[in-house]
């Protein structure tokens, strides 16, 4: 503003009494009100250099600072977590004077917004954006940045392949034709925080789910999509939302297996996944824009095209912070800084069974993955003992052991000729021996004090002086009988020895007599279910000497029938 500018001028050359004369003739000039034109000048670099007041920054109409806080409070609290403040101070100020805060007409509006706005308790200091701290990387994977998003561009329509979604239908406000979509593009990126080289993988699913975050790390990390695409190599740090999948404790565990780092993330704050939100800005506007003019009719065509845009993107774009190609950044790891991705088997373990139990065999060893490792270094082990097991896959064959809250490290014994354990002590050449294990010293100890340093010949434990025998019933007090019993009167006949009838004819034909029916029936007839045996010896004797069975004088019978 040319008029401005020439006011300041004339303010700062003119005298303090020809001043009001100048801002006078603006006014008229400009309609605008003293104070405005003040403000104009000053920001143009006018100064009164009048001495300030005394009481400057004293508040004269009476608001104290705590009414000033109560109507702020009232503001900030109303925030929405995206749109921010949405209550106007008008209807703050109402709320303050209807709950006593403020007296009725005690500051007029104007007023009470300006003093607000001095101290920055206004709406618009209120909804300004906390200050972030810029984060730096060590060098080419040292940390990650992961994020999944839906593709905003994309979905599958039964069965007829991708489609393009239209903005006018598929929008916030109509919810329910986005409900209609049953399996949506998902676009999951990974980005190198040190390089900025990126990657990028779509799948189609009904939602997020931990087997598309464990394919899309292990791809990114995997490497190997194009011959032009050096990206590869699990990070020491990983930085990602508390999404659902992601946080599953399978993923996690597996992470953590594989000796990643999750930095503690502070809830809604996307600033901290900035490389991700900025790769997803990119991967939309330069790659899949490209999409309008070829649209991708599977989901395996939209891969692959994506990885053909990667190796143009990585490759041969500058980025701005270190002046490479991303490729060319990320080329400059070192050996050590680059561990490569363990073995799908491997893999498979770490995520199914992280841990795993075995038992301490005799020898102090235990099987895992068809190798024995010796565990007899670790303090208080003993055969029978539970340990837990966890695959190192970086150090692999080498394996962590945990027993007793504590881990402890174990390679393989190996073999020798004949797979005979690598450590195994050879005949006549040498001997080896076992560390004692606990059990062993408590037994060590008893033993001693049992028979002492030296334990003779038939020595008798404690040296024969504990008292076993002969003694205890000394201790029990005599238990008086004060009545008789009754004397038991045994029947003679009831001592008999009785053998089942079968017994008799088996005993008949071992003797060489052969049974007739009609003989068969009289001997059950006349003995029923069993015979005495003498009773049957007799009868045997006779039929085997050809006489007759039957006697003259009383039968010996069955019980029941005497």
């Amino acid at each position: 503003m040319e008029w401005a500018r020439e006011m300041v001028d004339r303010l700062i050359h003119a005298g303090a009494g020809d001043r009001g004369r100048i801002i006078a003739e603006y006014r008229h000039l400009s309609g605008k009100s003293a104070a405005t034109l003040y403000r104009i000048a000053a920001q143009h670099g006018f100064r009164a250099n009048r001495s300030e007041r005394a009481d400057k920054g004293q508040l004269k109409c009476g608001v104290t600072e705590g009414q000033l806080q109560f109507i702020s409070a009232l503001i900030s609290t109303s925030a929405r977590e995206v749109k921010g403040t949405i209550l106007p101070l008008s209807e703050a100020k109402k709320i303050a004077e209807d709950n006593g805060v403020l007296a009725p007409g005690q500051v007029s509006l104007a007023r009470l917004q300006a003093i607000l706005r001095e101290r920055d308790m206004n709406s618009t200091a209120l909804n300004t954006e906390s200050p972030s701290i810029n984060m730096a990387s060590l060098h080419p994977n040292h940390v990650h940045v992961f994020d999944a998003s839906i593709c905003i561009q994309y979905y599958l329509k039964n069965g007829k392949g991708l489609r393009m979604m239209d903005e006018r239908d598929f929008r916030e406000k109509k919810p329910v034709n986005m409900g209609k979509i049953k399996d949506r593009i998902y676009r999951l990126v990974l980005a190198d925080h040190f390089s900025h080289c990126l990657f990028v993988k779509y799948y189609k699913a009904l939602g997020e789910n931990s087997a598309m975050t464990f394919d899309f790390l292990t791809s990114a990390w995997r490497g190997g999509h194009h011959e032009k695409l050096p990206l590869r190599g699990v990070p020491f740090f990983l930085l990602m939302d508390a999404g659902a999948a992601n946080v599953a404790k399978g993923i996690m565990a597996l992470l953590e297996r594989l000796e990643i780092d999750i930095p503690k993330n502070m809830p809604h704050n996307p600033r901290r996944q900035g490389s991700a939100e900025c790769a997803q800005e990119i991967i939309e506007t330069h790659f899949e824009a490209r999409l309008r003019f070829e649209p991708a009719t599977t989901i395996e065509d939209l891969n692959a095209w994506a990885a053909d845009w990667l190796v143009d993107w990585n490759g041969t774009r500058t980025h701005r912070r270190h002046r490479m190609t991303r490729n060319a950044c990320w080329l400059t790891i070192r050996q050590e800084q680059l561990r490569d991705l363990p073995t799908d088997e491997i893999l498979r373990d770490l995520y199914a069974e992280p841990e795993v139990e075995r038992t301490v065999a005799a020898d102090n060893t235990i099987s895992f993955r068809g190798e024995s490792y010796r565990v007899k270094h670790i303090e208080g082990i003993r055969p029978g003992r539970k340990v837990q097991v966890v695959l190192r896959p970086y150090h692999w064959p080498e394996i962590a052991v945990r027993y007793n809250d504590a881990t402890y490290l174990a390679r393989p014994v190996g073999k020798m000729a004949g797979r005979f354990a690598a450590d195994a002590a050879i005949i006549g050449q040498e001997y080896k021996a076992q560390p004692e294990t606990p059990v062993q010293k408590v037994l060590k100890a008893n033993d001693n004090l049992a028979y002492g340093e030296e334990r003779g010949k038939d020595a008798l434990p404690f040296g024969g002086t504990l008292r076993m025998m002969g003694h205890m019933a000394d201790a029990i007090k005599a238990v008086p009988m004060p009545r008789r019993g009754t004397v038991m009167e045994v029947s003679r006949e009831d001592t008999r020895k009785m053998v089942p009838i079968m017994e008799l004819f088996k005993r008949l034909r071992a003797a060489g007599v052969l049974l007739d029916g009609p003989t068969n029936q009289a001997l059950r007839a006349e003995y029923g279910t069993a015979i005495d045996a003498a009773e049957a010896d007799r009868i045997v004797l006779s039929m085997a000497a050809g006489s007759e069975w039957r006697q003259t004088e009383p039968n010996l019978r069955h019980a029941t029938e005497a």
